[in-house]
């Protein structure tokens, strides 16, 4: 006699379960901005000679106690914005008790396995959902390293889920300058500001109006406006005219056209 079997629940339902509404809930939690107080500056080193030093130091940039990230570091770093692990754990929890990761690859000991760099690339599963995300100990060893790049990596992979992803964008930009570190002999020469000829906030404008729908050309514009010191003019945005800082209306565009790209590429 064949016994009965029992049909799987319909993928075709109309409208949403209660599951997935808790879903949605969680990964939406998940893309909430943190507070201020959760953020916290990490320094990057700016200067070549520097970075290239055994002491991380050179003769024109000396270590020094910085107030703002407290770190005994070169005069010559910059700060970028990033969130804990311990702030990203918690959030995590807010979205998905049952949230986990695991190691894309592992060693012969079962082990995470790290590749050539140093990097760990792992699976970072959240309301049913899993995506791919990579860390590395920006040159640290020992167990510390271990430590550094799991919370790298959970901090890659949350962000393809959007936690913190205003922080990423910033970062972006900021270190795209740090990849071309100034030399000693354009430290002593005038400032970026003083050699260019002056633009006025209106001309700025049209300039950001041209390149409004490409990625490249905002970041760019983005970064010229901090070098000409326009970065934190007010402007009137929408059909209200909210007075809007430059800086602000940028990285919030910044983020919606990254958002754009990721989506043509998940439809293609």
């Amino acid at each position: 006699m064949a016994h009965a079997i029992e049909a799987p629940a319909s993928t075709t339902a109309e409208g949403p379960t209660s599951h997935t509404q808790n879903q949605a809930a969680g990964l939406a939690k998940l893309r909430e901005p943190f507070p201020k107080a959760q953020i916290n500056p990490l320094p990057k080193i700016i200067c070549g000679r520097c970075s290239k030093s055994p002491m991380k130091e050179c003769d024109n940039h000396r270590k020094g106690k910085c107030r703002e990230c407290d770190n005994w570091i070169t005069s010559a770093h910059m700060h970028l914005d990033y969130v804990g692990h311990a702030e990203l754990t918690n959030r995590l929890l807010d979205a998905d008790l049952l949230w986990d990761w695991e190691p894309l690859a592992v060693d012969d000991a079962g082990l995470p396995k790290f590749d050539g760099f140093g990097g760990l690339w792992i699976r970072l599963t959240v309301c049913g959902h899993t995506r791919l995300g990579y860390g590395d100990s920006q040159g640290k060893t020992g167990p510390n390293a271990v430590k550094e790049a799991i919370g790298d990596a959970l901090r890659n992979a949350a962000m393809r889920f959007g936690a913190a992803l205003d922080l990423w964008a910033k970062s972006d930009l900021r270190e795209a300058q740090a990849e071309h570190p100034k030399t000693a002999e354009e430290d002593s020469a005038p400032t970026r500001v003083e050699q260019q000829p002056k633009v006025t906030l209106a001309e700025f404008k049209d300039k950001v109006t041209r390149v409004w729908g490409n990625l490249d050309g905002t970041r760019q514009n983005l970064l010229e406006a901090e070098r000409r010191g326009l970065a934190d003019e007010v402007v009137p945005v929408g059909d209200e005219g909210t007075p809007t800082r430059l800086r602000e209306l940028l990285e919030n565009r910044i983020a919606e056209l990254e958002a754009e790209k990721r989506g043509q590429r998940r439809a293609a």
